[in-house]
């Protein structure tokens, strides 16, 4: 499934205690997930702040990962995740995405589970 997902969506925390929910572009390598953000995002000021994360992965198979990350700039990640990203979202990535304000951040799983449709619940 993580070879064929695209998109997935991650959860902070806001300093408020409200949840920032938005979509994320990753990669997934050596059976772990990356993903990049900015260092000026609320996505990252939360991370940094509180260092828990939720990942929903899915439609109607969908599984969701709960636990925190490891961040790294490009040249401390160890492997050519850039390509990666060209490779995987071809026409629709740009160099501008890692930039020098980029951290590069590992999931690291503390909970996972999964949830199924079932045709009878319509």
């Amino acid at each position: 499934m993580l070879t064929e997902t695209e998109i997935i969506s991650i959860a902070t925390t806001k300093t408020n205690g409200d949840p920032h929910v938005m979509p994320i572009w990753f990669i997934y390598h050596d059976i772990k997930i990356y993903f990049e953000t900015d260092k000026t995002t609320v996505k990252f000021k939360n991370i940094k702040r509180h260092n828990k994360i939720s990942l929903s992965i899915g439609g109607k198979n969908t599984y969701i990962i709960e636990g925190k990350v490891k961040w790294f700039t490009e040249k401390e990640l160890g492997f050519p995740i850039r390509k990666m990203y060209w490779d995987k979202y071809g026409k629709d990535m740009d160099d501008s995405y890692i930039t020098d304000d980029t951290l590069l951040f590992e999931v690291i799983p503390e909970h996972t589970q999964s949830w199924h449709y079932a045709p009878t619940w319509d």
